[in-house]
Parts: C-alpha cells; sequence; structure tokens
C-alpha cells in the first residue's frame, strides 16, 4: 500500500457481465455511413455464424479497479450485484485482479446487470445492456465507505446518481482526491445541475463530444499542421505519433470548467490524442499508432492512468502520458481489460 489509509481508491459505478462478439468483416453484418454516423446492418431472421465469443467482467466500477489494481494501488469495487445469476463469476474475477469485494451491494431477486457487445471489425461496437438497481446503493454507501485517498466515479444511472450529492460532504470529512467521469444520464441534467459538485472535483474525464454536451459549448477543428501550443497545448511527447488531419481547441469549454471549480480537466478525442488543463498549464499528448481492436474500455483506461500517475506523485505531464498508455494498450485487445497495464510495463514505457 502506497499511502496509510485503509484503500488508495475505491471506485463506483457499474459492475456487468459482459458477452462480447466479435463480427468477422465477412459475416453479413454490414457497416452502413450515414453522414457522420456509422450504423450495423443486421438481417433479420437470418443466423450470422461468428468464431469466437467472450464472457468478462465490466462496468465502469470493475473496469478502473482491475486496471487501478494493477498499477499498483490498493482498490476496492462498489457497485451493484443481483443475487440470482453471475455474481460468483463477477466476485471470483475482481478477487484474482487483487480488488476487494466488500463492500458490493446485492439486489434481491435480481439479475447482475450485463451487457451484449457487437464489435465490429473496424473495433467499434454496439453494446445491449440492461443495469441492476437497487435503492441501497446510494449516498450512505459512500459516506460510510472506509478510508482512502482517493474516489473514482464512473457513470452513475438514476438511482445511484444521488450519490454525486453526497460528494462535497465526502470531500469535508475526507479531504482526498475524486476523480469523475461522467455520463448521459448526468448530460441530460445539464452544467448548471452540478455547480455544487465542481468544486469538489480534483479531476475530471469527458471526451469532447461529453464536453460539448455537458457545457452546450462547441470545439473548433484545426489542420493538425496549423496548430499552435496556445491553442491545444504544450505537446508531451509519446511514441509512434499516430497522424490525424485535425485537432480540437477547447480552451473555451476547458474555461467553464475550471471557472466552475474542476482542479483538472481532461479531455479525451479519439485518435487525436488528448489534452489536459489545470488552469496554469495546458498539455497535449498525441495518440499513438495501435493496431485497435475494441475501444471497450478506453475511457476508463485514461482515467485510470491519469489517476493512478497522480497517487503516484507524477506531474501533469506525465498524468496525461499515463492515461495515454492506459487507453492505447486497452484498445489492442478484445475487452475493457484485458490489455490494461501493470506498473512495471507502464515504467518502462514511460521512461
Amino acid at each position: 500500500m502506497i499511502g496509510m489509509k485503509t484503500f488508495d481508491i475505491l471506485t463506483f459505478g457499474s459492475i456487468t457481465l459482459d458477452i462480447l462478439i466479435p463480427l468477422p468483416e465477412d459475416c453479413g453484418v454490414d457497416i452502413i455511413k450515414k453522414e457522420a454516423d456509422k450504423f450495423l446492418e443486421v438481417p433479420l431472421g437470418e443466423k450470422i455464424k461468428v468464431e469466437q465469443s467472450l464472457t468478462l467482467c465490466g462496468g465502469g466500477a470493475a473496469n478502473s479497479a482491475v486496471g487501478f489494481s494493477k498499477l499498483g494501488l490498493q482498490t476496492a469495487a462498489f457497485g451493484v450485484m443481483g443475487d440470482k445469476s453471475n455474481r460468483g463469476f463477477l466476485i471470483s474475477h475482481l478477487k484474482e485482479a487483487d480488488v476487494c469485494t466488500d463492500y458490493i451491494t446485492f439486489a434481491k431477486n435480481q439479475m447482475s446487470s450485463f451487457s451484449v457487445i457487437l464489435n465490429s471489425h473496424e473495433g467499434e461496437r454496439t453494446v445491449f445492456h440492461r443495469r441492476t438497481m437497487s435503492e441501497n446503493f446510494n449516498r450512505d454507501v459512500l459516506l460510510n465507505a472506509p478510508d482512502s485517498r482517493a474516489i473514482y466515479i464512473s457513470h452513475l444511472y438514476n438511482g445511484p446518481d444521488a450519490m454525486l450529492e453526497a460528494l462535497p460532504d465526502w470531500k469535508e470529512k475526507h479531504d482526498e482526491i475524486i476523480g469523475w467521469n461522467p455520463g448521459k444520464t448526468q448530460f441530460k441534467k445539464g452544467f448548471e445541475a452540478f455547480k455544487d459538485i465542481f468544486p469538489v472535483i480534483d479531476i475530471l474525464v469527458l471526451n469532447v463530444e461529453e464536453a460539448e454536451q455537458f457545457t452546450g459549448l462547441k470545439s473548433e477543428k484545426i489542420k493538425s499542421q496549423n496548430y499552435s501550443p496556445e491553442q491545444i497545448g504544450v505537446k508531451v511527447l509519446g511514441k509512434n505519433e499516430l497522424e490525424t488531419e485535425f485537432l480540437s481547441d477547447i480552451r473555451e469549454i476547458a474555461q467553464k470548467f475550471l471557472d466552475a471549480g474542476v482542479e483538472t480537466l481532461v479531455v479525451t478525442d479519439g485518435g487525436r490524442g488528448a489534452q489536459i488543463f489545470n488552469g496554469k498549464d495546458h498539455f497535449y499528448s498525441p495518440a499513438q499508432e495501435a493496431n485497435r481492436v475494441d475501444t471497450l474500455g478506453a475511457g476508463d483506461a485514461f482515467s485510470v492512468g491519469i489517476i493512478s500517475a497522480k497517487l503516484h506523485g507524477k506531474n501533469l505531464q506525465e498524468q496525461i502520458l499515463w492515461g495515454n498508455y492506459c487507453s492505447n494498450a486497452v484498445i489492442q485487445a478484445y475487452g475493457a481489460q484485458a490489455g490494461q497495464l501493470n506498473l512495471d510495463r507502464m515504467n518502462k514505457l514511460v521512461n
């Protein structure tokens, strides 16, 4: 254990059984492009032959907990499982990753959350999911949680969203690090709904589209060859930089979050890399060339890298490198956890 707390980090969010089905290019399921959107076209009434399926443990709380544990942090996961199915598999998987499962909430007479994920040959996916809810997974779970150097809140669906309202109380009690990766449930409520939450957030992680949706602002697209460090941030060099046509100027968006009280904002932009802001410094880390197999869990992995680096005492430039390396590794394997980096591998990459 790095610190003197009971845990280094606690993760809050979903814990799901993921059934992932990679779709071969020639299986008869087509990718249809309409303007900026893509769709899977699946023929009804057909039997579609696939080569494999994977049964995995997933969800924001589980993915991040396993990632933090691999990076040398004492971790506990907080989420909901049903008591009727898949509980044993999910618990066993987390324990094998040295994640504490003592604080998981069990919903009576329910199945555990699950997702069926259709993964295209291009590495993108469509997810069918069902979430298991419990009224016992609430603000009291957060406020009665054991001492920790940090907490990480991933997407909370309706109901557990009340946990977010308890974050200022948790912060007042513990004065430790809060990382947050919100989702659609929060974006629909709007920016102003979280004006009391932003000032206690130490690390907020979003992608460009989410940041635009949350703030109601639009980023400016800049040709890659024309960007300046003032627009995109001072470049933090990585290896095998991926070439991209344009980059996103998100300074106005970032300033809105910083003015609202967020200490550090991280905005990812897929193959265009990521930017990190803290009101004083602004850095940009380009994405790296990689064999993209599956983008599932890339956002969780970025959050894990950023927050782990902070807990290991790394500076802002190293934090965004850790996030980039974690995300880049995850997309090279099926599922959200198979490609996650351990601490030895991370140290070798950064050095």
